[in-house]
């Protein structure tokens, strides 16, 4: 019992820097495909519920500072999808630490208090940032895959117990 512990702590206490090693070498791609299949998971019922309509024509930047990677999102037909770049500028931008996007994802410290903390940026259209923001608190994150929900807890709450944070949670 006492290995797995140790082995997950280590891989937590260096996820920065394996996480930048993978970043590096998995081609874009891999990465691509990764975050666009977990983000689709998690927006399934939203998208045959309507409640994602708002995102039509419209495109979402996600940006990790510390990595570099830049994402830009919209939605087309059922499903969201990745551009390679915005056809225009984008419509709504958030910008991060890695480890400021990873609380947010887990759902342990909320997208206000990160923005409040200038940890989280979000330029241009405030009213889309606020429903992209307010559909993020409402993800069943239960719907990704178990290994990646695993190390996102993990993560989180090393982030949390190590910085004297206080989580949503």
């Amino acid at each position: 019992m006492l290995l797995p512990y140790l082995l997950t702590s280590k891989m937590v206490e260096n996820s920065g820097k394996i996480l930048s090693l993978a970043h590096r070498y998995v081609p874009t791609t891999i990465q691509n495909k990764f975050v666009l299949y977990q983000l689709n998971s998690l927006v399934k019922t939203f998208m045959e519920d309507g409640e994602l309509d708002f995102m039509e024509g419209k495109c979402a930047h996600i940006q990790l500072r510390d990595l570099p990677a830049n994402w830009y999102f919209t939605k087309a037909g059922s499903n969201i999808v990745m551009l390679d770049e915005p056809k225009e500028k984008e419509d709504v931008s958030f910008s991060g630490t890695v480890d400021a996007m990873v609380l947010m994802a887990s759902q342990k410290v909320d997208p206000d208090t990160l923005f409040f903390n200038r940890e989280l940026k979000i330029s241009g259209d405030t009213e889309l940032g606020l429903e992209i923001k307010n559909l993020i608190d409402q993800f069943d994150l239960n719907l990704l895959d178990k290994p990646f929900r695993k190390i996102l807890d993990a993560w989180s709450n090393h982030l949390l117990s190590h910085e004297g944070r206080n989580s949503n949670a």
